[in-house]
């Protein structure tokens, strides 16, 4: 077996990337492939890792490019060096493309090939801060993501998208005929400002001028951070201002994604992420902007709609639409279970990474 080694950028909390590495390195060919992954703190996913028996290690890898962490990074660097040598690693993927510069630290001691994926979007600055010239392979998961790195030197042939996967077999499809009773949206994702929870309160103040009956519920919660801490603050201040305290329910952080997107008739995101795949597969109708890998994963009017960030009315105008068009509802949700199906099986996704590490690994011994 091939010892392969991954960074995770969390090892407390499990966001859309965190699931995306538990994925892969629970479906790797383990007649194949060995993974290790390298948390920086210990706690649920951590734990989910160890469970599927996975070799886990708590290292902390400072934030490279903060100033307090301009001593401690070169010992995190050579604690990284040491666990390579030591568990004969023959590949390292970061999960998290702001560890590149850990990368970058490894592969001058010992020149292993390395690769990044990306998950967020980048700007043209971030490609030469973190170090993307230096990878040997790039992972993105859009397009928009391949042609910011291509159109700023990065060679194409050293990048490929790959879809988010979901499990499938986690999320089934609803009985696609919603309630009538109430129809609720839902915003899913940690408080923070990149994941927009204010706009969503915009928009459920203009939806609820004109439909009484829906709902809204934000799932998810804010890190242990000022900054996150302040914006979930101004959040439920705007809940306040508008008077949406009765329309709008704060459902805190869930284990049980599968299970809270049952209970929703509708996904709205502002940002990106693997959520909106698993809300497809839920036989939700998505509705979400034209950022990062939306565009890959929804198709426009078909499985929901990609609709402008600005103004928010767009938005609002669509969820007023599927509230009172049911058949359009039920064919929407209908046709998103069958592209996720399609598109979003784990199996497909981890033969195209393994194929990518044994060319890489090929290339490496010639």
């Amino acid at each position: 077996m091939i010892p392969i080694l991954y960074l995770s950028h969390c090892g407390s909390s499990i966001g859309g990337g965190e699931k995306q590495l538990y994925y892969l390195v629970k479906n790797l060919d383990k007649n194949k492939f060995l993974p290790y992954v390298i948390c920086p703190d210990d706690g649920i996913f951590a734990e989910k890792l160890r469970q599927e028996n996975i070799h886990t290690t708590i290292l902390n890898l400072p934030q490279w490019r903060k100033v307090k962490s301009i001593f401690s990074r070169g010992s995190a660097s050579n604690k990284l060096i040491d666990f390579v040598q030591e568990r004969n690693i023959q590949l390292i993927h970061t999960s998290d493309s702001w560890l590149n510069p850990y990368l970058c630290q490894v592969k001058k001691q010992s020149s292993l090939p390395i690769i990044s994926h990306v998950r967020n979007i980048l700007t043209p600055n971030q490609i030469i801060k973190y170090k993307f010239c230096q990878m040997d392979h790039i992972i993105a998961i859009s397009d928009q993501s391949r042609t910011t790195l291509v159109n700023n030197g990065i060679d194409n042939k050293r990048v490929d998208v790959l879809r988010n996967c979901i499990d499938l077999s986690e999320f089934q499809p609803k009985q696609i005929i919603r309630k009538t009773e109430e129809f609720i949206v839902g915003l899913v994702g940690r408080i923070e400002p990149f994941k927009r929870q204010r706009g969503f309160v915009q928009i459920a103040a203009m939806v609820h001028t004109h439909e009484k009956s829906v709902k809204f519920i934000i799932i998810g919660s804010s890190l242990d951070m000022f900054k996150h801490k302040s914006y979930e603050r101004k959040v439920k201040e705007l809940i306040s201002k508008e008077k949406l305290g009765d329309v709008i329910q704060f459902a805190g952080h869930r284990n049980d994604i599968p299970q809270a997107l049952q209970e929703l008739d509708l996904l709205v995101t502002l940002s990106a992420g693997s959520v909106i795949a698993e809300a497809m597969a839920s036989g939700l109708p998505v509705v979400a902007t034209p950022i990062g890998s939306t565009a890959d994963m929804i198709v426009d009017g078909v499985t929901g709609w990609i609709a402008p960030a600005d103004p928010l009315e767009t938005i609002s105008n669509k969820i007023i639409q599927l509230v009172n068009d049911n058949e359009l509802y039920t064919k929407m949700g209908t046709a998103a279970r069958t592209y996720a199906e399609e598109n979003f099986n784990i199996e497909s996704h981890v033969e195209r990474i393994q194929n990518i590490y044994e060319d890489m690994l090929n290339n490496h011994k010639s």
